[in-house]
C-alpha cells in the first residue's frame, strides 16, 4: 500500500497538471501539439481545451476608466530640461565620456614592454618649469632658440619694441634681418624642416630674437596695442603649435602638471579680460595640452591642487561666455577669426574631465548659470 500511495502522490504531483486548479480527475488525450484535426471523442475535446488555455493569461487586468495617460506621468518623473540645462553635455554623453576617460588614464600610465625608455634629449627639450613665458613660446611652435633656457637667456641681450621694424640702421643687431617678414620667413623654414620630431634641429634655428618676443608678451598685457596684438596673433597663427606628444607627456610628472596647468589658467583669464588686445589666444592645441596634463593628475589630490583644478575649470566655463558672444556677433558681422581658436566642444571636454575625475559637479550649476545670465 505504501508504494501504490507514493504512485499516485507521483502522479498527482506531475509537471504536466501544474498549470491547471485542483487535480485532473478526467483523462485527456495524448496527441501532437500542431494537432489540428476535429475531436472525436470526450479526451480529444479535454486536450484541445487544455492546449488553448495554456496560450492565454493566468490572470488580465480590468480597464481603469479614470487612469491617466503613461505619459503625464513619465513627465513628472524626469521633467523637461531647462534652457540654460539643454547647452550643457547631456547625462549620457557624461557617462560615456567619464568611462573612457578612465581607461585612456589607465592605459596612458601604465608601463609597456613596446616603448623603450625615454630619450634623455628629450629632458632638455622643453623649457624650465618655472619659466611662463618661456612655455608660451614652446607651445607656440617658436624656434628653439626663443625657448631654451638656462645660460641661453643670459647671452640674449637684445630687445625691440613689438611692433616696430628692425631696420638697417639699427647697428646693434648686426646680420640679423631687418624686417619682421623675413624674421617670419625664418622660423617658417625651421618648423617645416624635414624631421622625426617637431623640435627644430639647431642647425635650422633662425637668428633668435627671444628677448623681443619675452619681454614684449609682459608688456602687450600692461599696455595693449590692437596693431602689436594682431602682428603677433597673425604671426603665431603661421607658426605650427608643438604638440603633446607620449614622449614629452611622459617627462611630466604630477607636480610639473598642475604648475603647467596653473599656466593654461593664467594665459586663459588674462584673455577673458581683453580679447581683443591679449596676445595670449586660447587654441585647440592648448585644448590638447590641458586634457593631455589632466591625464598626469592623480585622482586624490590636496585641497590646493584641487582649487587650481577649479580654477582652470572656471576659467574655462568664463572662455565658453565669451565664445558664445562672439559667435553671436560674428553672425551680425563678417569680422575675420582664428581657425585655431580654443572651439566650444573642447572647453566642455576640459569641464567634464575635471568634474567626472575629481567629482567636483557643483561647477556644473556655475556652467549653468553663466548660460541664464547669457540668455537674460
Amino acid at each position: 500500500m505504501a508504494s501504490h500511495k507514493r504512485k499516485r502522490e507521483a502522479f498527482d504531483d506531475s509537471d504536466e497538471d501544474a498549470p491547471s486548479y485542483g487535480k485532473q480527475i478526467l483523462p485527456v488525450a495524448d496527441l501532437p501539439d500542431d494537432f489540428s484535426g476535429e475531436p472525436l471523442d470526450g479526451m480529444q475535446y479535454l486536450f484541445l481545451v487544455r492546449r488553448d488555455a495554456r496560450k492565454r493569461p493566468d490572470t488580465v487586468r480590468a480597464h481603469n476608466p479614470y487612469e491617466k495617460p503613461e505619459v503625464l506621468i513619465a513627465e513628472r518623473i524626469a521633467p523637461e530640461r531647462s534652457s540654460a540645462q539643454s547647452f550643457l553635455p547631456t547625462e549620457a554623453w557624461r557617462d560615456k565620456f567619464q568611462y573612457r576617460l578612465g581607461n585612456f588614464r589607465k592605459n596612458f600610465s601604465q608601463p609597456t614592454i613596446y616603448v623603450g625608455t625615454v630619450n634623455g634629449t628629450l629632458r632638455h627639450s622643453m623649457p624650465d618649469k618655472k619659466d611662463r613665458d618661456r612655455w608660451w613660446a614652446f607651445i607656440s611652435g617658436r624656434p628653439e632658440a626663443e625657448w631654451t633656457s638656462g645660460k641661453a637667456k643670459g647671452k640674449l641681450s637684445i630687445s625691440v619694441p613689438l611692433g616696430r621694424q628692425v631696420t638697417a640702421d639699427d647697428k646693434a643687431f648686426g646680420e640679423v634681418s631687418n624686417t619682421l617678414s623675413d624674421i617670419v620667413g625664418a622660423n617658417e623654414h625651421a618648423l617645416n624642416m624635414d624631421g622625426a620630431s617637431t623640435l627644430p634641429s639647431p642647425a635650422g634655428t633662425p637668428a633668435p630674437l627671444s628677448l623681443e618676443y619675452l619681454e614684449s608678451l609682459s608688456q602687450l598685457d600692461q599696455n595693449p596695442e590692437e596693431d602689436s596684438v594682431s602682428n603677433l596673433r597673425q604671426f603665431e597663427e603661421s607658426l605650427t603649435p608643438r604638440e603633446p606628444t607620449t614622449e614629452l607627456v611622459k617627462l611630466i610628472d604630477e607636480r610639473y602638471a598642475l604648475h603647467l596647468l596653473m599656466y593654461f589658467t593664467h594665459w586663459i583669464n588674462l584673455y577673458i579680460k581683453a580679447p581683443d588686445r591679449s596676445p595670449h589666444l586660447p587654441t585647440e592645441s592648448h585644448a590638447r595640452w590641458i586634457f593631455s596634463l589632466l591625464s598626469r593628475i592623480d585622482e586624490h589630490v590636496s585641497a590646493d591642487d584641487m582649487n587650481l583644478l577649479r580654477n582652470l575649470a572656471r576659467s574655462c566655463i568664463a572662455l565658453l561666455k565669451i565664445i558664445k558672444q562672439q559667435q553671436a556677433s560674428l553672425s551680425q558681422n563678417s569680422t575675420r577669426q582664428s581657425h585655431n581658436k580654443m572651439k566650444e566642444a573642447s572647453c566642455w571636454i576640459i569641464i567634464t574631465a575635471i568634474v567626472s575625475t575629481w567629482k567636483q559637479r557643483d561647477l556644473w550649476m556655475d556652467a549653468e548659470d553663466m548660460i541664464r545670465r547669457l540668455d537674460s
